[in-house]
């Protein structure tokens, strides 16, 4: 069961109280403006319901900037961690050609490089085995 908690015309996020997972699906190609809004949006239904487990659903996204992910994972998620005082788990789930950019790129890890860091993320093709991951954190003693 899915809560819409909002929509934009890049943006859907959802809410599923019953595995308390937070569901951001962006639905085109975005600007900084949009990816920056789209993220806070994120944030603010984290806060608003202690949610410490994304998906975050980018395959729509065919446009890629290669200053997004670098934002995300180094700036903008390592806050919002800080701000829940839980570990954060974000799977990301792309196109494969990006994950084939993205395994290229060593300044960028496809998964948080230590996993007894309170940020964890990881990037995926298969919406499955991303929920899988994000399962398997969930089982995990909150703090």
């Amino acid at each position: 069961m899915y809560q819409e908690l909002a929509s934009t015309s890049f943006l859907q996020v959802a809410y599923r109280p019953d595995s308390c997972l937070l569901i951001g699906r962006w639905l085109c190609s975005i600007t900084d403006e949009q990816l920056r809004e789209g993220y806070e949006t994120m944030r603010l239904a984290a806060l608003e319901h202690n949610c410490p487990h994304w998906l975050m659903d980018a395959r729509r996204r065919v446009d890629r900037r290669r200053n997004g992910p670098e934002w995300v994972v180094t700036s903008f998620l390592p806050q919002v961690q800080r701000e829940l005082g839980d570990r954060l788990c974000v799977a990301f789930l792309v196109l494969p050609n990006h994950l084939r950019e993205l395994e290229e790129d060593a300044s960028l890890p496809l998964r948080s490089p230590n996993a007894t860091d309170p940020f964890q993320y990881a990037r995926f093709i298969d919406e499955g085995e991303a929920n899988a991951w994000l399962d398997e954190h969930r089982r995990r003693p909150r703090k």
